[in-house]
């Protein structure tokens, strides 16, 4: 049985986590992908790689999306 607020709202989950973390899922397997097609996986193409093109992270995702959270609601 899940736990319900006075709304009927699951507690525990939450839509702008979610949202957030599989953007930057996405994000970083797409990173990968590109990363792994210049690098050829040897370690010094994958610093240079890194260096010209940063690896995504939660941080640059929650200021580009934080006026969503207003809007949704």
């Amino acid at each position: 049985m899940e736990r319900r607020d006075k709304r009927g709202r699951r507690i525990g989950w939450n839509w702008w986590r979610e949202y957030n973390c599989n953007l930057l899922l996405d994000a970083a397997l797409v990173w990968e992908a590109e990363c792994e097609a210049v690098a050829v996986g040897y370690e010094t193409e994958i610093a240079e790689y890194a260096e010209a093109n940063p690896r995504p992270n939660l941080k640059d995702f929650l200021i580009r999306n934080k006026g969503m959270a207003q809007i949704a609601m």
